[in-house]
């Protein structure tokens, strides 16, 4: 969160700062809108981007 508190990420990104605590200890996860939202925000990825493809089952 680049030293940010859970209040200050909430208010970059509308997500309730209940929620990002209950994340980042572990009690609840994320859905993809939410982890959107942070990462467009944030400017980061949360969600792991594959990039190598020549392992894909055809």
């Amino acid at each position: 969160m680049g030293g940010r508190s859970a209040r200050a990420v909430a208010a970059e990104t509308g997500v309730d700062h209940t929620l990002i605590g209950k994340v980042l200890n572990g009690k609840t996860w994320a859905d993809l809108a939410t982890i959107a939202r942070l990462e467009d925000a944030l400017g980061v990825d949360l969600w792991p981007r594959r990039t190598d493809r020549s392992n894909s089952v055809s």
